[in-house]
């Protein structure tokens, strides 16, 4: 893969990450009690398993 496809990639991913995390943010914010930082946790969980990372993270963390 050349270079310029990478860089694409990498802005697609970005792209979706943030709307991944636009929503789980509103979804955290009407569905769970109110705390501090729930848009923001509940957003970065969406995010990162929408876009493959949080999966990537338990695979290596639990399959040493």
């Amino acid at each position: 893969m050349n270079k310029k496809a990478q860089g694409e990639e990498i802005v697609v991913y970005a792209v979706v990450f943030l709307v991944l995390f636009f929503i789980g943010g509103f979804i955290g914010s009407f569905s769970f009690p109110a705390f501090p930082g729930r848009f923001f946790i509940c957003g970065l969980v969406l995010g990162a398993f929408g876009t493959g990372a949080g999966a990537f993270i338990i695979k290596v963390i639990f399959h040493k």
